[in-house]
């Protein structure tokens, strides 16, 4: 039924008919009138664009009916955007662009902050991606794991060899340490935690901010390493687009993403199935792929009730079947005592978004948010011939509501509120004589203040008490500074406090299939807590209007108390706070260089991270001290896009004390556009570096790949293509 669903929604986008629409202008400086040549103009969300030739002169074809943004943009200059309806009653016959920087991106507004403000103007350091959202999607539609894995301080750490369930890293902490949030609603992690990443698609994003360091302040609990917010399309600009993906290892995607936009409502639609056949790289008769059936359905409503008040409601629905192991048993083969081992995830989501905003004055803002989530998972493992397979189930139900205040004087903003959280995990009682059910409710109040001192210094200040009941009372203060030394030269400095709420849901019971894990003694284990801070200046610079560089070095530290360690408790294994503290300290270090429709990215990450527990000092496993990671993009507006990239990962710690080698990886990728069409190759690995390749990915106790690390690829040399068609 949900086969028939997704493809009526798709042919029902197919049905509309191509627009033949042409936009023409010119382009010129604002302040000497002198025609501009070689700027780029793109339809936003699309791949629709041109550049401007030696008259100033730019023309583009096929630009589909309604609200459509254009962005002008060239080296030198301030990046325009431009509404235009279409078909056009009034024609544009100049366009003024004013010089500037435009690698300052003064228009992406920051909105993991609250504050509002603009990316430049920010005391709190955030990385903002917005034009790679679609590249990531072009190389993996699926799900945004790959996006993430290409940012710099940032490492998807997959946690099965057979299954691909992975979590995402900052700065060499756990994935637990990592809060991500869609919208600003916290809908991910616990149970869901080790699925997250591989369940949400990048095709419906339209900007991702990254937080790095103690960044419990601003939503609550989780994010002792740092915050991702996922920040989803509205409905500014009618937008169809089918995207078509297979892989030579077995994927194959349909996805339809659409938008529209009436006077008084707007709606956004993302519909996916995605689907992988099992995959055995190394032909050791264990799956390096597992075998995948997903769908994703997110649709989302904007009511336009005034002009001062907005109302958005929104929902995802997945369903995800994933199982992987002895290749001959996904074969539905009875399993014996030499082929066994066979793990699975049967996967339901529910989520539901709602927000209202409402301007009481031109200063004065009142917003309501809620969400509601519904995860429901069931985990089935065979560790052993003997004892059979292994059952862990349970539901999961969270919501977050909020209710805030903002107030915006001159260059100062004041955001107040409060929030109440609730997480209930309830195990299905299958094989386990103890359930190990959590439940926790949050009680928030949080302020945030941010102001300027003069033209040179702002600030950002922020506290947020949560009262967890039944158990403590946290204070998390948080504090930030820009400075503004020149136009080319900045300076950020923060830190703050986090914590995290004890749980059996980390990355060590994901590796046991939670067999025999005990549930959390609520007695004698307290939440982790921590503290961190970090640093970083920035410098840009312009040669004419052809080149740019820009330049940012950051220095990070952080310090975790008592965290959470896997202990034999018998024939069990129960988490108990560690008799000592983890701390991470490194930098991370990033360069852009841009000339003419080149540009080039370096980032590179330098992480010491290393447990002290009872007087003995070892490093976090499976984290590289240093880590490179960079591409080289070529760009013509409206015809080409071509990229290559690289990733270097220096030794890491095993488990069992033993170093790991260091490997480079490679990729490219291709994008061709011809009227409403994108045609896309995409290969990831080039040179097939496999884990499989430097050890087997048998382990004891089984011989399974059930306790392997994964420290490097597993499946190898992948090559993706298809194609993108804008309805």
């Amino acid at each position: 039924m949900r086969n028939y669903l997704l493809l009526l929604t798709i042919f029902c986008g197919i049905n509309s008919a191509f627009s033949q629409n042409t936009f023409k202008t010119i382009l010129k400086n604002s302040i000497t009138n002198q025609k501009i040549n070689g700027a780029n103009v793109i339809i936003k969300g699309t791949q629709i664009g041109a550049s401007s030739n030696e008259n100033g002169e730019i023309e583009i074809s096929n630009v589909p009916n309604g609200k459509q943004i254009f962005l002008f943009s060239f080296i030198g200059y301030r990046t325009l955007e431009i509404e235009i309806d279409f078909p056009q009653t009034v024609l544009i016959e100049t366009i003024l662009l004013q010089e500037g920087d435009s690698q300052e991106l003064e228009e992406v507004v920051v909105q993991g902050t609250r504050s509002n403000r603009t990316l430049s103007k920010i005391p709190t350091r955030v990385e903002v991606l917005t034009e790679e959202i679609d590249e990531a999607a072009t190389m993996d539609p699926s799900k945004v794991a790959h996006l993430l894995t290409h940012s710099t301080g940032i490492q998807v750490q997959q946690t099965s060899a057979t299954s691909n369930t992975a979590n995402v890293r900052i700065q060499g902490l756990d994935g637990r340490y990592t809060q991500m949030l869609k919208d600003g609603f916290p809908l991910y992690g616990g149970f869901s935690g080790s699925l997250s990443i591989m369940q949400i698609p990048p095709l419906d994003l339209r900007q991702i901010e990254y937080i790095k360091g103690s960044a419990s302040t601003l939503y609550g609990g989780g994010a002792i390493a740092g915050l991702i917010n996922l920040i989803s399309k509205e409905p500014t600009s009618e937008e169809t687009i089918l995207h078509l993906n297979g892989s030579h290892i077995g994927a194959f995607d349909v996805n339809m993403f659409t938008s529209k936009k009436y006077k008084k409502i707007g709606f956004t639609l993302l519909a996916q199935r995605n689907a992988h056949k099992a995959f055995d790289a190394d032909k050791d008769g264990f799956t390096d792929m597992p075998e995948l059936v997903k769908f994703n359905f997110n649709p989302k409503l904007v009511f336009y009730l005034n002009k001062k008040t907005n109302l958005s409601v929104g929902g995802t629905f997945t369903t995800e079947k994933r199982q992987g192991g002895d290749t001959k048993l996904l074969k539905d083969e009875t399993a014996t005592s030499s082929n066994f081992y066979k793990e699975k995830n049967e996967v339901s989501r529910i989520t539901t978004q709602t927000k209202l905003e409402h301007k009481v004055t031109e200063n004065k803002t009142i917003a309501f948010r809620n969400s509601f989530n519904v995860f429901d998972r069931s985990l089935f493992i065979t560790p052993n011939f003997i004892d059979g397979e292994y059952k862990f189930a349970g539901k999961q139900l969270s919501s977050f509501s909020e209710m805030s205040y903002l107030y915006k004087k001159n260059k100062n903003s004041l955001i107040t509120g409060l929030n109440f959280y609730t997480d209930d995990f309830k195990e299905t009682p299958l094989q386990s004589a103890n359930l190990r059910n959590e439940n926790y409710q949050t009680l928030g109040g949080f302020s945030n203040y941010t102001f300027d001192i003069g033209e040179k210094v702002s600030l950002e200040t922020g506290l947020r008490a949560d009262y967890v009941f039944n158990e403590k009372l946290y204070l998390l203060p948080r504090a930030s500074a820009l400075f503004k030394w020149t136009n080319k030269l900045t300076t950020r400095i923060g830190g703050g406090l986090g914590y995290r709420n004890a749980s059996i849901f980390n990355q060590e019971a994901e590796l046991l299939g939670y067999k025999n894990v005990l549930a959390i003694n609520r007695n004698t284990t307290k939440a982790e807590q921590s503290y961190g801070g970090n640093a970083d200046i920035s410098y840009k610079l312009n040669f004419g209007n052809k080149m740019f560089i820009n330049f940012n070095q950051m220095f990070f530290y952080t310090y975790l108390d008592k965290p959470l360690v896997l202990q034999n408790s018998g024939s069990n294994f129960e988490f108990k706070n560690a008799n000592g503290y983890t701390k991470s300290v490194g930098t991370e270090t990033f360069f852009k260089f841009g000339f003419s429709d080149f540009v080039l990215f370096i980032g590179y990450t330098f992480t010491d991270a290393t447990n002290h527990f009872s007087g003995t000092k070892s490093n976090v496993t499976l984290t590289p001290k240093h880590s490179l990671k960079g591409d080289l993009l070529y760009v013509l507006p409206g015809k080409w896009r071509i990229g290559v990239d690289y990733e270097l990962k220096s030794s890491q710690t095993l488990s069992n004390g033993n170093q790991t080698k260091s490997f480079w990886t490679y990729g490219a990728v291709v994008e061709h556009y011809w009227k409403n069409f994108t045609f896309f190759g995409n290969v990831e690995n080039i040179f097939d570096y496999r884990q499989t390749r430097q050890e087997s990915l048998i382990s004891g106790p089984n011989n399974t790949p059930q306790f392997t690390e994964v420290w490097a690829p597993l499946d190898g040399f992948v090559f993706n293509f298809g194609i993108k068609i804008k309805l």
